[in-house]
């Protein structure tokens, strides 16, 4: 806007009126504080009054009887998925991904946006302003696909780092399966990706990397899948790839028992592998790290990588119970994920929540249990630093992206209101969420996305999840149905192996 002179008049915004939880260093609280932003940065977070606007046009927001938080980071979560919901029930994840592989196959370029959307959708709903979204297209990533999920993360306005999920090895050579007893088509017709495929895997994002600002909101780094469900080729081309572009990687890493025995024998292990080869650095996330022992904690401890525990969907899926407070203790940072909403909405007070109170079941000395304010700030220090934007997101303090959410205390969970940190992680579920804002722009309005048209946007998702199940081959639903007694078998043999650790829960 310009005023009477010609000049361009400063338009400033004020959220005032609520008391600002910044999660600094100090855990500052103002209570009926101020809250000043500019365009994506905040300028001014303080007392009420300390704030002098000059002659700027100041847009004011009064939240009354609200509590201002930073936003909240999801980081592990699978777009794709969002098409997928109430799909899973009762299986590990070995046997998930084969059900996952037949119906996540094949989407369009307006599938991958619809569904990229409405898993964005649910994220701005409940608070989370941001997210690594582990983004798979089947049967190889295309430049259409990743700019649909692109494109539909700026078009909703969420903050997200797309980290493309990429692998060469046919899904039965990753896992121990005995290939005698599965259906003979399926071993014969089983074939890798080529040279040719791997290279324009990394064509695309080498596009897709340098063409993007460092401070843009939607960005897309590496999601080379884990070392298992790669050959050594894909290997030593991520790590060059590294070392030229330094972009970090988004990977799972062993999440399940299956993964772990994979193992080389006498060898390296995967993190320590993965080091070795220049593939981690400070930028990298690992997802799950279930079954880490102490060489793949040492190894992540060295590469200074983050990692990111999905409590939930490792519960859902049989996989075990990371070792997070031993995790903690070494220093690693921990940042938390709601992974895929095929396994239950993407709900990160309620990862949070679970993955603090798992850590109450293996620490036995509960003078080392952390507390709630200390589980928020370390996902939010954990998150902001995975998504390449320490000190940028996270936090309420000058400088910082203007990233926050506005929560309604008025809700009856939070009457009479105790400890505000212990009601954050204890009690709330996202649905206290009023307004968001991502990069200074607000996304949320009393509790509905105002980016999108919400109605449309679930009609033809809705739309698409028919077509796709009425155009899904029988055979398809066949071939996964002849594999199951085989993995059925792997999955029961793994669980009494003896591999030195054990992630899972037994009761004597």
């Amino acid at each position: 806007m310009k005023s009477v002179d010609g000049a361009e008049e400063e338009t400033l915004t004020c959220l005032r009126g609520s008391d600002i939880y910044t999660f600094d260093e100090n855990y500052t609280i103002f209570s009926d504080g101020e809250l000043w932003f500019k365009d994506r940065n905040i300028i001014f977070v303080g007392e009420r009054g300390c704030f002098e606007p000059g002659k700027a046009k100041v847009n004011y927001h009064d939240n009354p009887g609200c509590m201002v938080i930073p936003g909240l980071i999801n980081a592990h979560s699978h777009s794709y998925s969002a098409l997928l919901k109430g799909t899973v029930e009762s299986e590990p994840l070995d046997i998930y991904m084969l059900n996952v592989i037949a119906a996540g196959a094949a989407m369009t370029p307006r599938d991958i946006f619809v569904s990229a959307q409405l898993d964005a959708l649910a994220m701005l709903k409940t608070g989370i302003t941001a997210t690594i979204d582990h983004f798979s297209e089947r049967p190889v990533l295309s430049i259409d696909g990743l700019n649909s999920a692109c494109d539909a993360f700026r078009g909703i306005g969420i903050r997200a780092i797309v980290a493309t999920m990429f692998a060469d090895l046919p899904y039965v050579d990753t896992i121990p399966v005995n290939k005698d007893k599965l259906p003979r088509g399926v071993v014969q017709n089983r074939s890798r990706l080529s040279a040719a495929e791997l290279t324009n895997y990394f064509e695309i994002m080498e596009t897709a990397v340098s063409s993007t600002s460092p401070i843009a909101r939607v960005k897309a780094i590496l999601g080379v899948d884990g070392p298992q469900r790669c050959s050594d080729q894909l290997l030593e081309m991520t790590g060059d790839f590294q070392r030229r572009y330094q972009c970090g990687i988004h990977t799972h890493m062993l999440e399940t028992k299956t993964q772990a025995v994979m193992r080389p024998e006498g060898g390296l292990g995967f993190v320590r592998r993965m080091l070795d080869l220049g593939i981690l650095n400070e930028k990298s996330s690992l997802v799950h790290f279930v079954w880490a022992n102490d060489d793949d904690i040492s190894a992540a401890l060295d590469a200074g990588i983050t990692v990111v525990h999905s409590p939930l969907s490792n519960a859902m899926l049989g996989a075990g119970v990371a070792p997070i407070s031993k995790i903690r203790q070494a220093g690693i940072p921990v940042a938390y994920g709601t992974d895929g909403t095929n396994c239950g909405p993407p709900a990160l007070y309620e990862s949070m929540r679970l993955g603090s109170y798992l850590m109450r079941l293996t620490e036995a000395d509960f003078e080392k249990w952390p507390d709630a304010k200390t589980i928020l700030r370390e996902g939010y220090l954990a998150g902001a630093k995975a998504m390449g934007c320490a000190g940028k997101i996270g936090v309420l303090k000058k400088g910082a992206f203007a990233d926050f959410s506005v929560i309604n205390l008025e809700q009856f969970w939070h009457k009479p209101m105790g400890n505000p940190y212990r009601h954050l992680l204890y009690y709330e579920n996202g649905n206290s969420t009023k307004q968001v804002w991502v990069n200074g722009m607000q996304v949320v309005c009393d509790g509905k996305v105002i980016t999108v048209d919400e109605d449309a946007l679930i009609e033809e998702a809705d739309e698409i999840v028919r077509r796709r199940l009425r155009d899904t081959p029988d055979n398809v639903l066949q071939t996964v149905a002849d594999q199951y007694p085989a993995f059925r078998e792997m999955v029961l043999e793994n669980f009494d192996r003896d591999i030195g650790i054990n992630r899972r829960i037994t009761l004597e």
